[in-house]
């Protein structure tokens, strides 16, 4: 089995500085997360580019090369076997949610 170690921040962008975040705020972080997860087992690639970081738009483009990306380079998030949310923490003044990733092996 690989673990995988994920700076979520790689694929989501937060506004808000770490201070500032409440008990809701990480809630909303991790559903946002969770979603963006769920639509990648589902190869609704549309769905999980819609919550990508404007950088990442930028970035990628579409969604299908998006996905693309994903499914080729980090098969892990393209089918977890188990996602564990770590610890929320500051980076560069961002919140930064890591999460711990098996993949299915």
């Amino acid at each position: 089995m690989f673990r995988f170690a994920l700076l979520i921040t790689v694929f989501l962008g937060f506004a808000a500085p770490l201070s500032a975040q409440t008990q809701s705020d990480a809630d909303g972080i991790q559903s946002t997360i969770t979603a963006q997860m769920e639509a990648f087992k589902a190869d609704d690639f549309a769905q999980a580019f819609s919550y990508a970081a404007p950088n990442i738009k930028g970035m990628f483009g579409t969604a299908d090369r998006f996905g693309m990306m994903v499914r080729n380079g980090y098969p892990m998030v393209h089918r977890p076997a188990d996602v564990r949310y770590l610890e929320l923490r500051e980076l560069g003044g961002r919140p930064c949610q890591m999460i711990l990733v098996d993949d299915e092996q």
